[in-house]
């Protein structure tokens, strides 16, 4: 008991002490810091408070280090200069922030002489200073001296806030009266800039500047508000020469190393870029102890740098960067140094993907603008200012963007086309790291290039092999049915969906190819006949190979395929599909090109798609193919030598016979051939895309024949050319168009687009550029006369009325023939007159052959024609001659 009351009063004990502890007020922590309240205007990048609270600038951290170094803690109380000055004289703050420039609280040079009863304390060039109460030297002492042993350790740490906030926003452009006048006279400053070194700096074909450089000096026009007009040039020297002869202001890009100016008669700007260079080696190469280094003689960093960094007997010196780059890769040199942001354009340009870059930076030099001394000083001012205004955040984003902008050219399956035994390499280390044996490399390979094999003939979107892989295995499948062959049983078919363009435009990509594959599988299940297919690369048309089924025609077999594949579903809706057929039967014997079957039943299909009917080749197909590949094989020859010719049909007034102008039509003229009228190519040209430069041969010719009669003083009347619908699909026809009346200059009305209606069914995509309607207003603003040529032949004719802005309705012949033989055709044609007429069209009928139907057309209101009933197709020549006579009997 003894000795547990003993414990008890030991616990009471300690209890009392601990409560007498608890009852003691806190004595101030070691660490607790004394606050200094510092009174400041919010400034950007000196001191300045953001939306969540957080505090910025260059004097807002000098006063932290500070702060450090006298064991204090900051208080910021913001308010305008005199708010503040009031609060330091009342006590209310400590001290109070000045920037260089205030709101006239104090001079903007030095602080001389301080407001009364105040001190001052410099933070800094460029920082600020500091106003405190001149009753607190012994602040003023501690302050002084924390910044002194701040100095000692980081004597340059004024410097670096400097560095760091002008590179965040850059200084402010304050340029004096004088050099705003200079600008104002002088609004264009000549320029030169390096050439060939995307994207650092570079020119298109057309001589556009492009690249970094071209970025940052396009933000130096702007601000000074000025245009530097920049001249392409070919090599580095060409360009020297011009600013050594004084020929223009300045280059853009220059080494920044004052004796490479004086070279060149030139002053340099304070550097606004920083180039890294790095070496450029052969990835099946080692380097050797005394590599051989491929240099440019016309880059002054050759000598600067290469010639210090190598002995000369390593040295071997090119012309140009590419021909350095070049050299390496043709294992002429070793090594060459690039400037880093260009290094993957050099290597991308030249397909030197035997090359790589190392990463590490071998030396940097800095890029300045040189000026001509021949230039008023002045510039040279204006330029440093304006160089020392520039954000380096807006610098290191034009150098990201246009790096990305090269790299993005180049992608993987380039790589693997142009490298493809490295990619191999790649991809087989990728997949399974370290190559241990032989073996497993040359079990590597064999899977890669099977993967490369059903890459190359695959198509995943519809499962289903190509073309190209249906060519190759036709004639082994067709040797396992040797038999059926012999029976004469085995034969091609070719099938594509009508309207299979409306349906790709109507359903997505994804949905139509589920249901084309759905739509084979099942067929493919119900027809074991179907012996092998493929499908083209377009997704349009399916080849097969088939054997003939018992009781079946090749015509009857086809049907059965084409009567089960007439429905499928289509984003769950139940589609009707009809199709185009091409059918042929394989030889019995003989040799088999896989490459000619296949040529006989695409023509086969062609021949199905122009007719709307199953067909079968026969030889007169053959014959036409034959022809049409002749035809393809002299079109670009006959171009080029001049052998279409341009015939002229008038245009007239069916009461007056007045002349009102021409439609230009084409003649081919062949030495191979003979003489072609349209009939024989045209539909060809429009399949095949060779329509396209043909329109632009037939425009260019009419416009210089319009020229030379404008400069002859002869009668000029409006003459059409014809347009195809492949324009519309063109990816720069407005600017070609606007090329050629930019050209040839001529008066509003000289030149008429004859349009059939039929390129315009689908008018409206979903690229607004792309736009029919967008293209004809375009071509009305070039001066363009816009005619509907085929009027009544489509069923879109009334909605292109009613959205196109056309000039000219040209009615089709066929409608004329029709409306001579029916009363009901006639009421149409009459109505159709009246309609054009009524939209401020200009009416007119071609095909007039009859005086009758001259009569016809006048009493349904049509006065405008044109036909053989006036005037055939003539030469140019003939043409002249028989307006003139036409104009005199007139």
């Amino acid at each position: 008991m003894g000795h547990a009351k003993r414990w008890y009063c030991h616990i009471a004990t300690l209890l009392l002490v601990f409560g007498l502890i608890m009852l003691i007020p806190p004595t101030a922590s070691a660490y607790e810091r004394p606050v200094l309240r510092v009174g400041y205007t919010n400034t950007i990048n000196y001191l300045s408070r953001d939306e969540y609270g957080f505090y910025h600038g260059m004097t807002y951290e000098a006063l932290e280090n500070i702060a450090t170094y006298m064991g204090v803690t900051l208080e910021y109380v913001p308010g305008t200069p005199a708010e503040n000055l009031l609060r330091l004289h009342s006590g209310a703050i400590d001290l109070v922030t000045c920037e260089e420039v205030s709101q006239n609280l104090l001079p903007p040079t030095e602080l001389t002489a301080p407001p009364a009863g105040t001190a001052s304390i410099p933070l800094g060039y460029g920082i600020g200073w500091l106003l405190l109460s001149d009753q607190r030297p012994d602040l003023k002492a501690n302050i002084q001296a924390s910044q002194q042993s701040l100095n000692s350790i980081i004597p340059l740490f004024g410097l670096h806030l400097l560095e760091k906030y002008q590179e965040q926003g850059g200084a402010a452009l304050e340029l004096t009266a004088k050099e705003k006048a200079y600008l104002k006279a002088h609004p264009v400053i000549r320029a030169m800039a390096s050439p060939g070194q995307p994207p650092y700096t570079f020119f298109t074909e057309d001589g556009t500047h492009q690249g970094v450089i071209a970025d940052i000096m396009n933000i130096i026009a702007s601000d000074l508000g000025i245009t530097i007009e920049i001249s392409p040039e070919t090599d580095q020297s060409s360009m020297m020469a011009h600013l050594t002869r004084g020929e223009i202001d300045l280059v853009t890009d220059f080494y920044s190393d004052y004796n490479w100016a004086r070279q060149h008669n030139a002053d340099l700007t304070i550097p606004y870029l920083t180039l890294n260079y790095v070496a450029v080696l052969r990835k099946d190469q080692s380097l050797p102890e005394k590599p051989i280094i491929a240099c440019p003689r016309s880059h002054f960093y050759t000598h600067d740098y290469m010639e210090k960094m190598y002995p000369a007997s390593q040295l071997q010196y090119y012309d140009t960067v590419a021909e350095c780059m070049s050299a390496v890769n043709n294992r002429q040199a070793d090594m060459t140094l690039v400037k880093a942001i260009t290094a993957q354009s050099d290597i991308h340009q030249g397909n030197y993907y035997n090359l790589y870059i190392t990463g590490n930076i071998v030396f940097s030099h800095d890029v300045a603008i040189a000026v001509s001394n021949q230039a008023d000083p002045m510039l040279i001012h204006i330029l440093n200012k304006e160089i020392a205004h520039l954000s380096q955040q807006q610098i290191s984003s034009i150098i990201n963007r246009q790096i990305y902008a090269v790299q993005s050219k180049d992608t993987l399956q380039s790589l693997i086309y142009r490298n493809p035994i490295g990619s191999l390499v790649l991809i087989s280390s990728l997949l399974l790291g370290i190559i241990l044996t032989l073996l497993l490399v040359m079990q590597l390979r064999r899977k890669h290039s099977e993967e490369l094999y059903r890459e190359a003939h695959y198509l995943k979107e519809v499962n289903m092999y190509n073309t190209r892989w249906f060519t190759q295995n036709l004639p082994s499948t067709i040797a396992k049915y040797e038999e059926q062959q012999k029976q004469g049983k085995l034969f091609l078919m070719v099938m594509s969906a009508q309207r299979i363009a409306f349906m790709h435009e109507l359903y997505s990509r994804q949905v139509f190819n589920k249901a084309l594959q759905e739509l084979v599988a099942r067929v493919r299940r119900n027809n074991p006949w179907l012996l092998m297919d493929a499908i083209s690369g377009d997704f349009f048309k399916l080849i097969v190979l088939c054997r003939l089924p018992e009781g079946f025609t090749m015509e009857q077999a086809a049907q059965k395929i084409a009567n089960e594949a007439g429905t499928c579903v289509i984003n769950d809706m139940l589609t009707t599909v009809r199709y185009h057929i091409g059918l042929y039967a394989i030889p019995a014997s003989g040799q088999l090109v896989p490459e000619r079957l296949i040529d006989c039943v695409m023509l086969a299909h062609m021949e199905s798609v122009a007719s709307h009917e199953t067909t079968t080749y026969n030889e007169s197909l053959h014959d036409e193919l034959l022809k049409q590949k002749q035809l393809e094989n002299l079109m670009d020859k006959a171009l080029q030598n001049g052998e279409f010719q341009v015939y002229l049909q008038p245009k007239y007034d069916l009461q007056t016979y007045e002349v009102l102008g021409a439609e230009a039509l084409v003649r081919w003229q062949s030495p191979e051939l003979g003489f072609l009228a349209p009939a024989a190519f045209m539909d060809l040209f429009e399949h095949n895309g060779f329509a396209i430069p043909l329109d632009y041969y037939m425009l260019e010719t009419i416009c210089r024949y319009q020229q030379e009669r404008i400069a002859k003083g002869a009668t000029v009347l409006p003459i059409s050319v014809n347009q195809s619908g492949l324009h519309f699909t063109e990816e720069n026809y407005l600017k070609r168009m606007q090329a050629i009346a930019d050209t040839y200059q001529l008066p509003q009305g000289c030149l008429e687009l004859e349009i059939t209606e039929t390129a315009f069914i689908d008018y409206q995509s979903h690229d607004t550029r792309d736009d029919a309607e967008t293209i004809i207003n375009r071509l009305s603003q070039l001066g363009f006369i816009l005619s509907m040529d085929d009027f009544c032949t489509g069923y879109s004719s009334i909605a292109m009325l009613q959205n196109l802005p056309m000039d000219v309705m040209k009615i089709d012949r066929q409608m004329l023939l029709t409306a001579e033989k029916s009363p009901r055709a006639r009421t149409i044609l009459h109505h159709i007159v009246k309609l054009g007429q009524s939209l401020h069209m200009k009416v007119l009928t071609e095909g007039i052959e009859t005086k009758q139907q001259e009569e016809l057309l006048l009493s349904l209101g049509c006065r405008l024609g044109q036909g053989f009933l006036f005037a055939e197709p003539m030469p140019l020549e003939e043409f002249d001659d028989f307006l003139a006579r036409h104009t005199q009997k007139s």
